[in-house]
């Protein structure tokens, strides 16, 4: 049988905005809106890294007509 890797990789918020080159307030708000799949451990919020890095992305500026 073939054996796989089943290690879970998680992001801390600093982690999360410095991949994003956002703020920290900014995944935070995600966070609250649902955006972004996370969870608290020990106080402090953790993102799949998995999740995170097939999920969201910067969103763009409306174009100015």
């Amino acid at each position: 049988m073939k054996k796989t890797d089943t290690a879970i990789s998680l992001l801390t918020l600093a982690e999360a905005a410095s991949i994003l080159k956002d703020f920290e307030s900014t995944l935070h708000r995600m966070i609250q809106q649902k955006q972004i799949p996370a969870f608290k451990v020990g106080g402090q919020w953790r993102i799949l890294e998995a999740a995170f890095r097939n999920g969201p992305r910067r969103r763009e500026l409306p174009s100015q007509a």
